[in-house]
């Protein structure tokens, strides 16, 4: 079966609403652009999934928000090893859950190091998900705080998982990164984000807060939730495990026409210096975890990755870059080394291959994240873009002859 035959078969199933996929390549030979389905399950709607449809990308968030703090690093707003503290009083202040007694209290330690920016964009603070590790939902249970409200301090006020570069736990360091971006600049992370990353990529489909833009009414894709039976039920747009937002969410909050995250992921691609030095690109291609620890705990939570989107059942040669996963070696059947790539929780997925010279997205609506009948879509995506960029090359090559 081919893969357009897949696509249409999982649409027709129901196994997806829809999907948006996009490729191209360092030449600009390849310009893959797919759209199929529906922008909403609710009866009575109609309206077919279209390519500038506005979809909720989650943690696809986290790369534009490492942008940003990486152009204030450049610019020499705030080092990359500074202790950041100052600028986030409620993130300095947290301790570090070491555990429980047998009463079920929990065990706090202090912390015992600075909070870096480094550690904030790496994922090794000990920043966590309330929704992803249990100990921090044991930990809420037993002191009871009040309901947040949908701000970053009262969302992600939560003890730290381990001191700061001693682990490794995917969770809101990159909302807190985006929020130092705002302490140094005084703007809201959009705000900061439309004039440093938008404006400068012709960029104008990419918001935190899709109900305050006219322009964008009945154009954002309505989630979808794998229910037990295999089925889809159709919900709103938005992550329904926050709070209504007041905050632009760094790591979690922004909706996005795919065709402009595109222009984003190609830039990297090309190294442009559209958004960041050449310098500063290529950090974000080598490993940057701080140590033998934060390794660790990433090989650790890469055991079992059914809690991440994408294929990860090649070789675990991994490590993590400013922006997102990285492949650091040789072993894979496709992804050559310095492979970049993440997700959004919603069963979306970016790649860049700056070695093989080709890049991509796919966007669909459903979760639970890592839902089993999405992931085996998404890697076929990624299968047919790499055969598709070594044919474009190939045609490429015997054309100079």
């Amino acid at each position: 079966m081919s893969f357009d035959e897949k696509l249409a078969k999982a649409v027709q199933d129901g196994v997806i609403p829809g999907a948006v996929m996009l490729a191209t390549n360092r030449s600009g030979t390849l310009n893959y652009q797919k759209v199929l389905g529906r922008r909403s399950l609710k009866p009575g709607v109609e309206d077919p999934l279209r390519l500038d449809s506005v979809l909720t990308i989650a943690s696809m968030t986290k790369l534009l928000t490492t942008i940003a703090a990486l152009q204030l690093s450049e610019r020499g707003h705030i080092g990359l090893d500074d202790d950041v503290s100052e600028h986030l009083p409620v993130l300095a202040k947290q301790p570090v859950l070491t555990g429980f007694a047998d009463d079920g209290s929990p065990n706090l330690a202090k912390r015992d190091r600075p909070i870096t920016l480094r550690h904030l964009l790496t994922h090794s603070s000990g920043a966590g998900y309330l929704f992803l590790h249990p100990q921090l939902r044991q930990y809420v249970q037993h002191v009871k705080p009040k309901k947040p409200s949908g701000t970053i301090d009262e969302l992600f006020a939560l003890p730290l998982l381990h001191q700061p570069g001693e682990g490794w736990n995917y969770g809101s360091g990159i909302s807190w990164a985006g929020r130092l971006v705002e302490k140094l600049t005084g703007q809201t992370l959009g705000a900061y984000m439309d004039d440093n990353i938008f404006k400068p990529l012709g960029i104008c489909r990419i918001t935190f807060f899709p109900q305050d833009v006219s322009e964008l009414d009945g154009q954002v894709s309505d989630m979808t939730f794998r229910q037990d039976d295999g089925g889809l039920r159709a919900a709103p747009p938005g992550l329904s495990f926050f709070p209504p937002l007041k905050d632009c969410l760094g790591g979690e909050g922004a909706y996005a026409d795919l065709q402009d995250y595109m222009k984003v992921v190609r830039s990297l691609l090309l190294d442009d210096e559209k958004l960041l030095r050449r310098d500063t690109t290529r950090l974000m291609f080598l490993p940057q975890l701080p140590t033998q620890a934060s390794r660790d705990g990433l090989r650790d939570a890469f055991e079992d990755p059914s809690w991440a989107v994408g294929d990860f059942s090649g070789p675990k040669e991994l490590d993590w870059a400013y922006g997102g996963l990285l492949v650091v070696g040789d072993a894979h059947p496709l992804r050559r080394k310095g492979y970049l790539s993440w997700s959004g929780a919603a069963n979306l997925y970016w790649f860049v291959d700056r070695d093989a010279g080709v890049c991509g997205v796919w966007g669909t609506q459903v979760l639970p994240a890592g839902d089993e009948a999405v992931l085996p879509l998404i890697s076929a995506f990624e299968k047919h873009v790499y055969a598709m960029a070594e044919q474009a090359n190939g045609a490429e090559r015997t054309s100079k002859f």
